[in-house]
């Protein structure tokens, strides 16, 4: 526990540093904020070293070292402190005792959120080393990711995968675990789980910071109850659940295919006695598979379950995201000023920022990018609409809206120009007879067994809460109007922010009910579609939520006339209905983490060197031999030969098997890893066929010379022969490898053989 707790404060050191070099950018963005933005200065900094560094490998000017990740740290550093002072030198006139005070009173507050961001680091950490092991779900793929970042010395990296090409997928986050690890000098294996910690902390003290601003835009709201709402919030954004979790409540069901809860009800006369029972048998990760199907995640699920996946690193760059939006809808553009005053100095920095951010999100977790996009568009649209602006009004922010979209295609064209989208077309979901098996513009007609529609009462479970939170949300914004039978939005600025985050959100749970974005999954066709959407949903839904809930409870606080009775009436059913969301981590953190009973530690691969100990010690063989070997990746050709890094080639298997172990663990590119995300990724199994047939040859019995054959035609260099090649290929005969090579390592059943030829 002693060398973790070291562990923890050098990374969160690490942190500190990065956020530190981009305060200053940080500072000019969030100037009007509570707090000046310092718990968003670590995701600014986070975003921006890291592009430098990507950019710099991209363009082959700077090898990815600790080197170049100093010298991006200090460009930012130098370019943001030039640039805040040259935006802030004419306000530097106030007296010496007042700025005194001002410098000293952020100072305090400065280090009372760095203790709340390191508290919320080691608490997530602490809870991580109950079950710190990379193991299962897409934890191989994460890891492999990461690991082949690190070993490269140029961009952009190789998939460990797939030999002889790079990565086709949005890795932009990997590239940060990577570079913060780099950084850092801690082993992968305990900066994995540290990152899911940085996450975690991101969430809880961003949403804060984003809660407490939106927050204390409410009339008359007390310093104590603005904080408690900040924390409601937060809590729910990065730790809430569904109101699934009244299965507990139930007799419960087995299957994929869930009954109605009124079905399942005890009896209230046995209702006390069975609800032990029932609280010990629900299964947590039911509420992210509720409609058969479909995937329906959120937060507090994916830091329990520990993939440090493209959506849960794309986190603390959504919710900087949210808060720009704010800043820039309250200071720059739907500002009652700005009728007619063109947007500053500042607001055009904001934007290009934003737009820079949009790249960032996009080269992340996909999808993240076009969403933060539309949803400044729609903002902007809906308050042009709004307000009735002149046409200069209209003039400007279209340029506003190239401005980003511009900066953003342009930042993320190193990054697109290497990357092919494994979405093929958007497709409609139950589409008529008529048109199946067509493509009309960019619609796709499947056939109709592509039909899948979400129950009205599942969607109501899984977003019940929010809806019903929004709804009286929207409600009392359209109340004046209401009673006048108009349709009038009366609201702050902030409140009209928010309206348009509900409006949008309710359509990304819509969309998969009529469109999906059309992948290779046969039967879980809308389940992407549906993940990815509704994940964002529920982060603007909790923050929806969470001032609807403080905004009610602020009206019967002050006694406020307006509505008391509808108030107390909202508050009264939706205290259960948040008790049911809130409970989710009860369930969550105890079933994975062993009611976190024993403590294991941060390393991840430990239990790997257990289960599969030759195997470990190959691995470690590998990553010592190969540590000077860095990768180089030339995209221009479509073969083999393209790579200046060894190759390996191992037994392939089922996606979250233990399969590909040792590409993943070493970043070691192999001919085939997991072959269902190679065909995802490369859009085609006719690509991913021919490699796992010729892995088959060569641990096949016999044919030595069409093995060398293959063997060359991948430049394979090291054979690798474990456990799990021996239990695949039960014909295996090591006589073969040593008639083409030399075995460099053995330990117990695991052996690895160099073909000398292998480059």
């Amino acid at each position: 526990m002693g060398t973790d707790v070291w562990l923890v404060v050098r990374w969160w050191g690490t942190l500190f540093l990065v956020g530190a070099v981009a305060y200053p950018i940080t500072k000019k963005l969030f100037s009007s904020w509570w707090d000046r933005g310092y718990l968003f200065s670590k995701a600014v900094g986070m975003a921006t070293i890291t592009y430098l560094v990507y950019l710099a490998g991209m363009l082959h000017a700077f090898p990815f070292t600790v080197s170049t990740v100093w010298g991006a740290m200090t460009v930012v550093f130098f370019a943001g402190s030039v640039f805040y002072f040259y935006a802030t030198r004419g306000q530097a006139k106030e007296s010496g005792k007042k700025y005194l005070v001002s410098v000293t009173r952020e100072g305090v507050l400065l280090v009372v959120e760095e203790l709340f961001f390191f508290c919320a680091l080691f608490f997530w950490a602490w809870v991580k080393g109950h079950e710190p092991s990379i193991h299962a779900l897409e934890k191989y793929m994460d890891f492999g990711f990461t690991k082949s970042i690190l070993n490269s010395r140029y961009f952009p990296p190789p998939d460990m995968w797939y030999a002889g090409f790079p990565i086709n997928y949005y890795y932009f986050g990997h590239t940060v675990m990577a570079v913060l690890t780099r950084l850092s000098g801690i082993d992968l294996a305990y900066t994995f789980n540290l990152m899911l910690a940085t996450l975690f902390a991101f969430t809880l003290t961003m949403g804060f910071s984003i809660a407490y601003q939106v927050l204390g835009t409410i009339e008359r709201i007390s310093k104590t109850l603005r904080l408690f709402g900040a924390i409601l919030t937060t809590y729910v954004i990065t730790m809430g659940g569904n109101l699934q979790t009244i299965y507990a409540f139930t007799k419960g069901y087995m299957g994929d295919n869930p009954p109605p809860f009124w079905t399942l009800l005890w009896p209230i006369s046995d209702f006390w006695s069975h609800l032990p029972d029932g609280l010990n048998r629900y299964w947590y990760a039911n509420a992210t598979r509720f409609i058969p199907f479909t995937i329906h995640e959120f937060p507090s699920y994916s830091f329990v379950v520990s993939d440090v996946h493209g959506h849960v690193l794309s986190l603390p760059f959504v919710l900087l995201a949210i808060a720009l939006l704010f800043v820039l809808f309250l200071n720059f553009i739907g500002h009652e000023d700005h009728n007619k005053i063109p947007i500053t100095f500042s607001g055009w920095f904001t934007l290009i920022f934003y737009g820079f951010l949009v790249s960032i999100l996009l080269m992340t977790n996909a999808l993240d990018g076009p969403i933060y996009m539309g949803l400044f568009i729609i903002i902007l649209g809906l308050y042009g609409w709004r307000t009735a602006k002149d046409r200069d009004w209209w003039r400007e922010k279209i340029i506003a809206i190239l401005v980003i979209l511009i900066v953003a295609l342009l930042t993320s064209l190193p990054f697109l120009l290497h990357f092919s989208s494994f979405v093929s077309s958007v497709a409609v979901n139950c589409p008529p007879p008529f048109l199946a098996d067509r493509k009309v513009g960019i619609l796709l007609f499947e056939g109709v067994e592509k039909c899948q529609h979400s129950p009205l009462w599942m969607m109501a479970i899984l977003w019940g809460f929010f809806v019903y939170c929004g709804v009286f949300f929207i409600l009392r914004v359209l109340y004046e109007g209401l009673k006048k039978r108009q349709l009038h939005i009366k609201c702050t600025q902030t409140e009209f922010v928010l309206f348009v985050f509900f409006i949008f959100s309710v359509g990304l749970i819509i969309f998969p009910e009529f469109f999906y974005f059309k992948d290779i999954y046969p039967m879980h066709f809308r389940s992407n579609t549906m993940f990815k959407l509704g994940y964002q949903a529920f982060i603007m839904f909790s923050l929806v939520s969470g001032y609807t809930i403080i905004w009610s409870v602020n009206v019967l606080v002050n006694r406020m006339k307006a509505g008391r009775r509808w108030h107390k009436l909202f508050l009264l059913l939706c205290l259960p209905l948040l008790f049911l969301v809130v409970i989710y981590p009860n369930f969550s953190v105890r079933s994975y983490f062993d009611s976190l009973r024993h403590y294991e530690g941060l390393n991840g691969l430990n239990w790997f060197a257990t289960t599969y100990p030759d195997d470990y010690a190959a691995i470690t063989w590998l990553n010592n031999e190969t540590r000077d070997m860095q990768q180089e990746t030339c995209v221009s050709s479509s073969h083999v030969a393209c790579f200046m890094s060894p190759v390996l080639v191992e037994a392939d298997g089922d996606s979250y098997t233990d399969y590909a172990r040792f590409s993943a663990f070493t970043g070691i590119p192999a001919v085939i890893g997991w072959p269902v995300h190679e065909w995802l990724w490369r859009g085609s199994y006719d690509v991913v066929a021919p490699r796992r047939n010729d892995v088959a040859v060569i641990y096949g019995p016999g044919q030595i010379d069409e093995t060398h054959t293959i063997l060359q035609k991948y430049h394979v260099r090291y054979i690798m022969v474990g456990t799990l090649e021996w239990q695949k290929y039960p014909s295996l005969s090591l006589t073969k490898f040593q008639e083409m090579g030399t075995r460099v390592f053995s330990s117990g059943a695991t052996s690895i053989y160099e073909v000398s030829d292998g480059q």
